[in-house]
């Protein structure tokens, strides 16, 4: 879901900002933020937490956790991270806070490092800018 959304001219070129909210519950969240490549992408971790399971909550750098358990997305990165993909490449660590230059154009796919949403909870908002 979309919580705010601007559009700006800094220096001649066009920036876009949208505040995003990211559901535990959700195996990717489909931000509807087209990518190019050679783009600016910043995102950044807002107030909120979430949980892989019940008991305990997170924000979005995750659990720790065994970086190679079977439950994870992506490899050898923390349980219940904030990650992310752009189309259908692959995921990426956002954690707290990620900002690159991307090497391809899609859209931008945000969600929890956790294959089992059955028992998920709770969700983050990111801001995500794009120059």
């Amino acid at each position: 879901m979309t919580l705010a959304c601007s559009i700006s001219w800094e220096l001649g070129r066009l920036k876009t900002e949208q505040i995003i909210e990211v559901e535990a519950v959700e195996g990717w969240t489909n931000t509807r933020i087209k990518i190019h490549e050679g783009d600016i992408l910043s995102i950044t971790y807002l107030p909120g937490e979430w949980s892989p399971w019940p008991g305990e909550e997170f924000d979005a750098i995750g659990s720790g956790g065994d970086p190679r358990c079977r439950c994870n997305v992506m490899d050898g990165v923390s349980h219940a991270a904030l990650i992310g993909r752009i189309g259908q490449h692959d995921p990426f660590l956002v954690g707290e806070r990620y900002h690159h230059s991307v090497g391809e154009s899609g859209v931008l796919y945000l969600g929890i490092n956790d294959v089992d949403f059955y028992d998920n909870s709770g969700l983050l908002r990111v801001r995500v800018e794009i120059d």
